[in-house]
Formats: C-alpha cells, structure tokens, sequence
C-alpha cells in the first residue's frame, strides 16, 4: 500500500508525537473492517483524546477519520486495479457495509466512483 507520508515540521513535533501519530494510523490500517472512536484509539496510545486529536492533525495536516478514510481509499483503489474483487467486497474489508456510502468516500477522495476508476485503470 501506498505510504502516506506524514507533513509534520521536524522542529516542531517530537519523536514519540511522530511515532504516537504513525503508530495510530498503521493500528487503523491493519484494522480497516472495525470501527474506532477517538476516545478507544487515545485511551490505547495512552494519552487524552484532544491531545491524540492535536498530535494527529500536526503531524498529517488533516483529522485522524480524515486521513484514515484517505488512506483506505487509496488501499480500495490498489486493489481495485490489481485484483478482480467486487467494489462491494473491497468495500466490506474497508469496514464499509454500505455499498453507497463507501462509493462516496472513495468518490471524496480519489474524485470518481470505484466503478469509475476501475474501468479507467483496467483500460490503460
């Protein structure tokens, strides 16, 4: 999958903040079919959910469900183009079981909808 890199300003954040907010992101990747809360992802890195909130945005630049649902995007759109799976079974192990709904985060974020994509990158 696609590594998406953290924007964090070196000087300004520290090792464990990087590491705090990776740790996070790579926890929800490997987890993608579950559905987490602020509150169980802080309690679980140790620290308040306003501060896992903070760290998260200085270093990705975006909110922590923002950035998640980027991420997955870009692991559907890999698989969509490498494999033959069913957008809706991509979909499920996303942790979408609404077909509707994951077509319009994956629209949000890669600017078409699965079908979309999957027909221009099987084309090429």
């Amino acid at each position: 999958m696609k590594q998406i890199k953290p924007i964090c300003d070196a000087e300004k954040l520290t090792q464990a903040e990087r590491q705090l907010a990776e740790d996070t992101f790579s926890f929800c990747m490997k987890h993608m079919q579950e559905h987490f809360t602020i509150p169980f992802l802080a309690a679980r890195a140790g620290i308040s959910p306003t501060k896992l909130k903070q760290i998260y945005r200085r270093v990705y630049g975006a909110s922590l469900f923002a950035h998640i649902r980027k991420g997955k995007m870009h692991w559907a759109a890999q698989r969509l183009a490498m494999t033959n799976k069913r957008v809706i079974d991509i979909a499920e192990a996303c942790g979408y079981d609404n077909a509707s709904k994951f077509s319009a985060a994956f629209c949000s974020v890669m600017g078409c909808t699965p079908k979309e994509y999957q027909k221009c990158v099987r084309s090429e």
